[in-house]
C-alpha cells in the first residue's frame, strides 16, 4: 500500500518537472527529515551527486528547505506546505500557458477571402480599406479610379499614412510618391483592360481585372500568398518607373 501511495506521489510531482530520483528524495526527506545529503545518499541508495543536483531541483521549486550550516541539512516542507506550493505552482502554470497562448493567438490572421463581382462595391470596398489604413498603402491604378478615389487617398495623406501611387496612364495630380508610365490610355486600352491593387499596412490587398466591364473579376484578400505577391507586383512597376527615369536623365 505504501509503495502505490508513493508511486501516487511520484506521478503527481513528475508532472510538475519534479523527475523520479528529485520525487523520491522528498518523499524519503518527508518520512525521515532532516537529513544531511550524504545522509539522504547513504540511506536511500540515490547517488551523492544525484542527491545534491536534486535536492538543489527540489529547493529551487520551494520542496524542501535548508537548516543549520554544519552540518547542513534539508527538511522537506509538510503537507499542508506541499499542497500549497503545487497550488500556487498551478496557478503559475496556469498563468504562463494563458500568456502563450494569447501570445501565439495574437500571430494568428483569421483568413478571409471576398469575391467582389460589381464595379460600385469595389470601389466601396476600396474607400473602406483606404479610409481604414493606419501606416502604408501601395495602390496601382488607372486615371479613372484616381479620379474616383482622390479625395480618401488625400485624406490618408493627411493624417501621415504614407502613400506610393503607380499609374499606368499620366495623372494630373500626385499624390505620395507618385510614379507613371505615363502610357497613352488610348493606345493602351487596345490591348489592355483597366485594372487596380490595392495593399494596405501590410495586411490586405484588393485586386481587381476588367473593372470596365460587368461582371468584373475582383477579390478582398489577407492571404499572405496572394497579399505579398501583390505587393511585389506594385514594387516592380515602381522600381522600372525609377529606372526609366534614371535613363531618361543621363
Amino acid at each position: 500500500m505504501t509503495n502505490t501511495v508513493e508511486q501516487n506521489i511520484i506521478q503527481i510531482l513528475s508532472r510538475l518537472d519534479i523527475p523520479g530520483n528529485a520525487a523520491k528524495i522528498y518523499i524519503y526527506l518527508l518520512k525521515n527529515g532532516p537529513l544531511t545529503a550524504y545522509a539522504v545518499s547513504k540511506k536511500s541508495g540515490v547517488n551523492n551527486a544525484v542527491v545534491y543536483r536534486e535536492l538543489e531541483r527540489l529547493k529551487s521549486r520551494n520542496f524542501v528547505y535548508q537548516l543549520g550550516i554544519k552540518p547542513l541539512k534539508y527538511e522537506a516542507i509538510n503537507k499542508d506546505g506541499l499542497l500549497k506550493t503545487l497550488n500556487k505552482q498551478n496557478k503559475a502554470e496556469e498563468k504562463l500557458l494563458e500568456k502563450s497562448l494569447k501570445i501565439i493567438l495574437k500571430g494568428k490572421r483569421n483568413l478571409i477571402s471576398i469575391r467582389i463581382d460589381n464595379y460600385n462595391d469595389l470601389i466601396v470596398e476600396i474607400k473602406k480599406e483606404i479610409e481604414a489604413a493606419k501606416k502604408k498603402i501601395l495602390i496601382r491604378l488607372w486615371s479613372e479610379e484616381m479620379t474616383v478615389l482622390e479625395k480618401e487617398l488625400r485624406r490618408a495623406e493627411s493624417k501621415g499614412v504614407s502613400i506610393q501611387l503607380l499609374s499606368f496612364t499620366p495623372l494630373e495630380n500626385p499624390i505620395g510618391e507618385t510614379f507613371s508610365y505615363n502610357i497613352d490610355p488610348h493606345s493602351f486600352t487596345e490591348n489592355w483592360e483597366r485594372g487596380i491593387a490595392l495593399f494596405v499596412d501590410e495586411e490586405k490587398v484588393i485586386v481587381g481585372n476588367k473593372i470596365g466591364k460587368y461582371p468584373i473579376n475582383a477579390m478582398l484578400t489577407n492571404d499572405p500568398l496572394i497579399t505579398e505577391s501583390i505587393k511585389d507586383q506594385i514594387l516592380l512597376d515602381v522600381e522600372l518607373v525609377k529606372n526609366k527615369r534614371e535613363m531618361r536623365k543621363r
